[in-house]
């Protein structure tokens, strides 16, 4: 540990929790009061007065894999979280404590909404905008409701969030929130990552297979897409999950080409996407070369009876121990808890993989950026007068102290040192609430998440030790393995989503909403019936046709624009 873990029982109790709001409309709720500032001062020993900084966010719930919950609240009830604690304490010695005023996330969408139609607001110091979209948040920029947030790391950060703001990683988070001002209204969250602090890359996805099934069949991973069609069809003829049934089977979204099974085939992710194969141009699955060849391919599993579409069975189909493959992040091992197995059965393992498609094409896989920005928004009222505590709290979320407690909290409560690496394997039951998962604080809930330089080789190691803990015997580093071969690879990643893109001007956002809804239930239609046999590729210029008549060019150029303008 970079420093001791101290424990401040008086300092957690300064936060003031406001009740969740019951529903739309309705005004903040009266915050729960305290008596504890002078306590948390004198613990502080700052003696000088906390600075309050409000916060509406969303009580975000966690579910376990047992499948109890806990929420943010709960986290900070008195005695509840030490990683609360900690948070606390970090933040007093600051000079600042938060009042939260927590939304139960059933109604976050319509209240936040809601209170942005009404200037509620006015009624806080940060708040979590993420149910609003981008023609709403630049409408309230212009209204002079936001202020720009910028300007507060550039003024009142006293160096670690400017400095932060002033690197490479800094200014391409800047350049894609930023409006045409030049300047940013609201922050998300940010990742960035290394392998073993040696190259910045960022974690995988990809394809995998249950690997105990293969060795039941006694075969190897496949090699090719051939070879992976001839497992699936002898899972269900051997019966591997003895059901009793031919109920083995892989599940993905095929009405959409982010399989991974299309990547090997070279394709793109989504309607668009930015293709890092040619010069980070933007286009689309459908223009490419071997998109005939893909959908004949999931044809082929489809009819076979190998291949489902994921949905909300999925979960259902999993606990059954009926999913042969699926498409996910590499690293994860939370899918194979979920599986119900016999008394005494070997634990489940699935491994991720690249297949060769067709001759030609390097199988190309997805992932996030070295740059990641997040999805979520977080924004300062124009109202608020809290900059100075804005800019000191800024500061504390880029530092690796808050870093270190966000991604594993406390040493012997949350997490344990595995050979010199960061393990989150211990007791995860909700009874210890630092232990089941994601600090809760940032996911979701009432501060951007971010992950600086994250070494990506920690989760690697959960993941196989792990597998050795459960007995599994046979390539129990398969998953290690298919990163580190991605990490040395970056020619042939993928990014899995849009956030490469800057924030779109109004004048997009009107052309985007004119063309999105009609082109991608079609895009979306056309290739699940493509697969499913219900159309024929026959008429393929037919179906281009139609996707140009609707707007896919238009879409096109309207991403590549924004892509450019976040890459100056």
């Amino acid at each position: 540990m970079r420093r001791k873990m101290k424990r401040m029982l008086a300092i957690a109790m300064s936060v003031v929790l406001a009740a969740g709001m019951a529903g739309c409309g309705q005004k903040p709720s009266e915050e729960v009061k305290t008596d504890n500032g002078t306590e948390a001062q004198e613990a502080a020993g700052t003696g000088e007065e906390l600075e309050v900084v409000r916060v509406l966010g969303n009580n975000y719930t966690f579910t376990g894999a047992n499948g109890r919950t806990v929420t943010l609240k709960d986290w900070a009830e008195e005695g509840k979280s030490k990683r609360w604690q900690k948070l606390t304490e970090d933040l007093a010695e600051r000079g600042i404590k938060l009042e939260l005023d927590l939304i139960e996330s059933d109604q976050f969408e319509t209240t936040c909404q809601t209170m942005a139609a009404s200037g509620e607001f006015s009624n806080y110091d940060l708040i979590q905008i993420t149910p609003l979209d981008d023609k709403t948040k630049i409408n309230l920029v212009r209204q002079g409701q936001l202020q720009p947030i910028s300007d507060i790391w550039e003024q009142h950060s006293e160096g670690p969030a400017k400095e932060f703001f002033e690197s490479d990683a800094g200014k391409y988070f800047y350049n894609h929130l930023k409006l045409e001002d030049g300047k940013c209204y609201w922050i998300s969250d940010f990742g960035s990552s290394t392998y073993k602090g040696e190259m910045e890359t960022n974690f995988a996805l990809g394809f995998s297979i249950r690997q105990d099934w293969l060795d039941a069949i006694g075969r190897e991973i496949p090699k090719t897409t051939e070879e992976l069609y001839e497992d699936l069809v002898e899972f269900q003829k051997q019966d591997v999950n003895k059901s009793g049934a031919a109920d083995e089977f892989i599940c993905v979204w095929f009405d959409n080409f982010s399989t991974d099974i299309a990547q090997w085939f070279g394709l793109g992710t989504g309607l668009t996407f930015i293709n890092t194969q040619d010069n980070n141009t933007v286009t689309s699955p459908w223009y490419q070369e071997h998109v005939k060849e893909y959908i004949t391919y999931m044809q082929k599993l489809y009819a076979a009876g190998v291949l489902k579409m994921s949905g909300n069975e999925f979960n259902t189909y999993l606990a059954n121990n009926q999913v042969a493959g699926i498409a996910d992040w590499t690293t994860m091992t939370w899918m194979e808890a979920t599986i119900s197995l016999p008394e005494g059965a070997a634990y489940p393992w699935y491994v991720p993989f690249r297949a060769q498609a067709v001759e030609g094409q390097v199988p190309l896989f997805r992932g996030p950026n070295v740059y990641n920005p997040g999805f979520r928004a977080y924004a300062v009222p124009a109202s608020s007068d809290k900059q100075d505590a804005v800019g000191k709290l800024l500061d504390y979320l880029v530092s690796d102290e808050c870093i270190l407690l966000t991604e594993y909290g406390i040493e012997g409560v949350s997490y344990e040192m595995v050979d010199g690496q960061y393990s989150n394997i211990i007791d995860a039951s909700l009874e210890n609430t630092d232990a089941t998962g994601i600090a809760l604080w940032t996911n979701g809930g009432i501060f951007p998440r971010f992950e600086l330089n994250k070494d990506v080789n920690g989760e690697m190691v959960t993941s196989t030790q792990i597998a050795k803990e459960k007995g599994v015997k046979n390539n129990a580093s398969g998953k290690e393995d298919y990163n580190i071969d991605c990490f040395n690879d970056p020619t042939h990643r993928l990014f899995h989503d849009e956030t490469a893109y800057a924030v779109p001007t109004l004048d997009e956002i009107s052309k985007i909403s004119e063309i999105s809804s009609d082109l991608s239930t079609y895009s979306s239609e056309l290739l699940t019936k493509l697969i499913m046999g219900e159309k024929s590729l026959d008429d393929w210029d037919a179906y281009i046709q139609d996707l140009k008549d609707l707007g896919l060019d238009e879409l096109i150029a309207i991403n590549q624009g924004r892509y450019d303008r976040a890459m100056k």
